[in-house]
């Protein structure tokens, strides 16, 4: 239960962080300032999805690392370097999880879990289409391996 109050927490930080940068100048002025405002409900899905009993062993520790890559600090964007717009590519990295959760297994369960107010999995399906805008071209797919070992 602990492990589930961290998480609370890192969500209700996490949220709080961005709405307080995207009221900042250069948060407004973001390029990918109303896809980082879904990375909060992208981290609390990830959570759900592993705590869900219709989710295979194999995706739940698929799912677990992308949520390690949304709470390190250093990653390919360092939202410890550069702040929340850091976590573009943690949320880019969590949405080609989920697709590949989602191909998988039923749509339900990303709806079952999604806490946003737009559609998750065409939210999903957006941030994922942003990986070579972002982070270049075949970055994500390296990054993606990794989890799959």
């Amino acid at each position: 239960m602990e492990d589930l109050k961290e998480q609370k927490n890192f969500y209700h930080t996490l949220r709080s962080k961005i709405n307080n940068w995207l009221e900042t100048k250069t948060g407004k002025n973001h390029k990918y300032a109303k896809y980082l405002l879904f990375a909060p409900d992208i981290f609390y899905l990830l959570i759900n999805v592993v705590r869900d009993k219709r989710v295979s062993t194999k995706d739940k520790a698929i799912a677990a690392g992308a949520i390690g890559y949304f709470i390190l600090p250093f990653d390919l964007i360092p939202e410890g370097l550069i702040g929340p717009g850091g976590y573009i590519d943690d949320l880019i990295v969590a949405s080609f999880v989920l697709q590949s959760i989602v191909n998988n297994l039923s749509p339900d369960i990303i709806q079952d879990h999604w806490a946003g107010d737009e559609d998750g999995l065409v939210i999903i399906n957006k941030a994922a289409g942003l990986s070579e805008k972002v982070m270049g071209k075949g970055v994500l797919p390296k990054i993606i391996k990794k989890f799959r070992k």
